[in-house]
């Protein structure tokens, strides 16, 4: 039954794989013996073409790039501490690591409207989804890198959200997601991408924006919302700020600094922003 199903799944069309059956060829040996043994000397071309849409003609290079892609996204995984995924492991390894990658395909133009409309958006915070942020930073940050204009980013928290949840249920938890999603919304430029980070955690980042600007725009926010009327409660937020500069130059170190700096909001007291600041 298992062989069965296997010869199944690897029914192709147009000669490209979904990504689920790589991801079950790294996860199955089994099932990577049987593509192995399908298409023999060709199938880690067709599994970097199906990643990138760029032909690899040489199946000792494809094969060779493809498991340094698994290592780095097994690293990317650990130092994470969460399944990056895929498609974010390629495009960093890629563009980032290895700097093949100039123009990345990762989408195929022919599922791009559907992806657009399913699975871009999350739905209760009306914010880009967590998968979207993590491929769109790093091609963000290459770009900052090679036109050297500096990039932000604002990482925020809800403070103790944990005791509305506990205190006023999960319902109410909810709609104080919604509520600042919709804030957030309003607060950021047609140029920013805000995304739901995780949980309680959000992200925007601010292409060719100084961390000054950036700053300023946190503090709006926050005082915005701190502003909003729950009736039962008040909400605040904690914000960390960082930019790009010759030190902080990939999408994980970006992430890094603001996020340290979210938590140093925290420790410092909640309620405020705290900032960057590169040491001499």
């Amino acid at each position: 039954m298992k062989t069965q199903h296997i010869e199944d799944i690897i029914d192709m069309q147009d000669e490209l794989l979904e990504i689920s059956e790589i991801e079950k060829m790294i996860s199955d040996e089994e099932i990577l013996e049987m593509y192995e043994n399908k298409y023999s000397n060709k199938l880690y071309c067709l599994v970097m073409k199906s990643l990138t849409h760029e032909v690899y003609t040489k199946e000792n290079i494809a094969k060779k790039t493809f498991e340094r892609i698994i290592i780095h996204l097994n690293t990317l995984n650990k130092k994470l501490n969460r399944n990056v995924g895929l498609l974010v492991a390629t495009l960093d390894y890629l563009q980032n690591i290895i700097k093949t990658l100039d123009e990345p395909k990762i989408i195929e133009e022919n599922k791009s409207d559907v992806l657009l409309e399913t699975s871009t958006i999350d739905e209760l915070t009306t914010l880009y989804l967590r998968d979207i942020f993590d491929i769109t930073i790093i091609k963000r940050v290459a770009e900052s890198n090679r036109s050297k204009t500096p990039i932000s980013l604002i990482m925020l928290d809800i403070d103790d959200f944990k005791v509305i949840n506990d205190t006023y249920g999960h319902q109410k938890g909810d709609f104080v997601l919604n509520k600042i999603g919709e804030e957030i919304n309003l607060s950021v430029r047609q140029m920013d991408m805000a995304a739901r980070y995780g949980g309680e955690e959000f992200a925007i980042l601010m292409p060719e924006t100084r961390i000054s600007t950036a700053s300023k725009i946190a503090q709006r926010l926050r005082k915005k919302i701190k502003n909003i009327d729950f009736e039962e409660f008040k909400v605040t937020i904690s914000l960390g700020v960082s930019q790009s500069d010759d030190e902080i130059n990939t999408a994980q170190k970006l992430i890094e600094i603001a996020d340290t700096y979210l938590y140093k909001a925290k420790e410092n007291g909640k309620d405020r922003v705290e900032i960057y600041e590169k040491s001499n």
